[in-house]
């Protein structure tokens, strides 16, 4: 009986396209909104350049009065992120110490950010490579 050739879980499609890994990979870059008006709020990080504000072409935006439309920028590249504040009204924080207008700030693990009334903490991690595995391949398990 022939073998059938089936496409792995991780790395092909049905169509024999091989899937693009997510951004960043395998580096994950999370904003949550520890306080303010949604203290609920994540916002993953999808792309090298996220704007942070007010307006409607902020990549995250923040219903704050004291937030500028365009606020600040969350830049990733590879495992290292930077924060520079966009010229905003009332500045940008980290840890508790205000940003220089147009300077990068490298930023880590669980600093935290003050934009306005708001406060988020900057989370990051890498994802871990889940085992390749065929489809119609029988579990260990059975």
């Amino acid at each position: 009986m022939a073998a059938i050739d089936t496409p792995t879980l991780t790395g092909e499609t049905a169509e024999r396209k091989v899937r693009r890994p997510a951004f960043g990979s395998p580096h994950v870059y999370v904003l949550a909104v520890i306080d303010g008006e949604e203290p609920n709020a994540v916002h993953r990080i999808v792309r090298a350049e996220t704007v942070i504000g007010r307006g409607a072409e902020a990549d995250f935006v923040l219903e704050d009065d004291e937030v500028s439309k365009q606020h600040c920028m969350v830049r990733a590249d590879g495992p290292v992120c930077t924060i520079t504040d966009l010229g905003s009204l009332n500045g940008t924080k980290v840890n508790n110490r205000p940003l220089r207008e147009g300077v990068a700030v490298r930023i880590r693990h669980l600093d935290e950010i003050e934009l306005g009334t708001h406060r988020l903490f900057f989370m990051s991690g890498r994802g871990q490579r889940r085992p390749k595995r065929r489809l119609g391949a029988k579990d260990e398990q059975d």
